[in-house]
């Protein structure tokens, strides 16, 4: 009789212990940000102007059980209008914490391409003449995100951009363009 009430509580403890498994989730995630755009550290000669730009991005959401914390492996592309065309291409990474309402940091690294009047700013001829850089770019940030329904979030974030142009073809200019970015964003998860 006692051997039996062991191996039934026994039984009644594992049943309890695999009902409270929960197995990490995994979504696919396609997002798309607009941003506003204000240069920062510029030299001199002025490049950029304050603009706005958008970026695409897809990843692969992956949730921990029970921590609420979701990991974010993406690939962020889009366009910059600064006075100056940017485009970028950038892997990275973002890491979000909650259910309802999600506090996340996300950087990327990657390469960006620009065309810029090397006359700067400042040129306000209507035929300017537009060089061509590419180089290194990175990008880093936080932001809130609001769960509007199980797969739709939406949110605003802030961030640190830098695209490294190097020297053009033309004229030797060795600078960095960088801006600061205020934006909204949507997410769906499939």
């Amino acid at each position: 009789m006692k051997q039996g009430t062991w191996i039934t509580g026994a039984a009644a403890f594992a049943g309890v212990l695999l009902a409270g498994v929960q197995e990490a989730r995994a979504d696919w995630a396609l997002a798309g940000d607009f941003d506003v755009g204000v240069p920062v550290d510029q030299t001199p000669q002025r490049y950029l102007g304050t603009g706005a730009g958008f970026d695409f991005r897809a990843g692969y959401r992956f949730k921990i059980p029970y921590q609420h914390i979701a990991i974010t492996p993406e690939l962020s592309a889009g366009y910059t209008d600064l006075a100056a065309h940017l485009i970028r291409i950038r892997p990275g990474l973002r890491v979000g914490l909650g259910r309802l309402l999600v506090p996340y940091a996300y950087g990327h690294v990657g390469y960006g391409w620009t065309s810029f009047d090397p006359i700067g700013t400042r040129d306000t001829s209507p035929n300017a003449t537009f060089v061509s850089s590419q180089g290194f770019s990175f990008d880093f940030g936080a932001g809130l995100d609001v769960t509007i329904l199980r797969r739709l979030t939406v949110g605003a974030h802030i961030g640190y951009n830098v695209v490294n142009v190097g020297t053009t073809e033309r004229t030797v200019l060795d600078w960095r363009a960088k801006w600061m970015s205020f934006g909204l964003n949507a997410t769906f998860y499939l």
